[in-house]
Order: C-alpha cells, then sequence, then structure tokens
C-alpha cells in the first residue's frame, strides 16, 4: 500500500505541478494578449501621431520653399492699395515705348457676382511703331486684362499744315491710341 501512496502522492504531485504550469502560462498568455493589444494600440497612435507631425513639417518646409512662388503670384494682382502703384507702372510704358501716354480714367467697380474689377482708359501719342511698342508692352504687363476697345487713329494735322502737295514721311506722323481695358486681377481689400 505504500507503493500505491507513493504513486499517488507522485501522481498528486505531478499533476499539482500541471495545473500550476498551466495555470501560470495561461496567466502569461493573457497577460502578453493584453499588453500585445495596448502596445499594438499605441503603436497605432504613435504612428497616427508621426504622420501628422511629417505632414505638418513636409507643408511647412513646402511653404518655405514656395513663398518665392506665392511672392511672385501675389505680384499679380493688384490691391485696392496699390492703385497708386500700378498706374505708375503704366505711365512708365510711355518713355519705354516712346509715347506720350496718359491715363484718362481709372474706375472701379463689381461685377453681378461681386467680382472687383478695375476699369482702364489709356490715351498715348506717338509714331506707328511706338505706339505698337506700347500696345506690346501692355499686352505682356504682369496681370490680366480683358481688351474692351482699341483705336489707333493716325493724326494727319502736320499734313495738314505743310499743304498736300508735302512730301509723305512716316517718321513725323503721328498716331493716337484710345486702349479700353479692364483689369481682371484687382482685389479689393
Amino acid at each position: 500500500m505504500k507503493s500505491f501512496n507513493k504513486t499517488t502522492t507522485l501522481f498528486g504531485i505531478a499533476l499539482a505541478f500541471t495545473i500550476a504550469v498551466g495555470s501560470a502560462y495561461t496567466f502569461f498568455f493573457v497577460a502578453m494578449k493584453n499588453k500585445t493589444e495596448a502596445t499594438a494600440t499605441l503603436s497605432a497612435s504613435s504612428g497616427e501621431l508621426s504622420g501628422k507631425e511629417s505632414r505638418v513639417l513636409s507643408a511647412g518646409a513646402t511653404l518655405k520653399s514656395e513663398s518665392v512662388r506665392v511672392e511672385k503670384l501675389s505680384s499679380y494682382f493688384i490691391k485696392e492699395s496699390e492703385i497708386v502703384m500700378f498706374t505708375r507702372k503704366i505711365e512708365a510704358l510711355g518713355p519705354q515705348s516712346g509715347t506720350t501716354l496718359t491715363i484718362e480714367s481709372l474706375d472701379r467697380g463689381l461685377t453681378e457676382k461681386t467680382v472687383p474689377y478695375l476699369n482702364l482708359r489709356i490715351k498715348a501719342m506717338g509714331k506707328f511703331a511706338d505706339v505698337m511698342r506700347l500696345l506690346t508692352f501692355l499686352e505682356n504687363f504682369p496681370g490680366k486684362f480683358e481688351w474692351k476697345t482699341i483705336r489707333l487713329v493716325r493724326d494727319d494735322s502736320a499734313k495738314q499744315q505743310t499743304g498736300a502737295h508735302a512730301p509723305k514721311s512716316d517718321n513725323t506722323t503721328e498716331w493716337s491710341a484710345e486702349v479700353f481695358l479692364t483689369v481682371l486681377n484687382f482685389v479689393k481689400e
């Protein structure tokens, strides 16, 4: 009977040890599973946060690198406070082209969709080549113009003063150009 007791005792110890090891394994498995889930959640939120940080840093770097282009783009818009500077730039085209240029009218307004615009009426006098050079300068002026009217007239007053039999000279013939433009890149502040 002693051997039965010894075997039973060993069996009981082995069974208790197996239950203890199984319980410890189950406890550690559940604890690790919970820790893994918490770590995965933390890792995902960390990934989202680092993604947001990288997007913000990327946007900041892009803004810094694009600031020159943004300034160049904003220079194409004429603000309400910069009308005087704009008219000076337009008037400076006269001496550059060799014409006598005057701005006859400058009117602000709003379209039916409440988009601001600026109407501009220019009169220029000079030789034909100079007047055409001025029109080319206006076409290439930084900004968006809608050309409403261009009236190009040859001034025959010099021919009338010298007589009908005077020789023709294209260098002395004066031309006048009247241009009516709408500035579409006008921004009201």
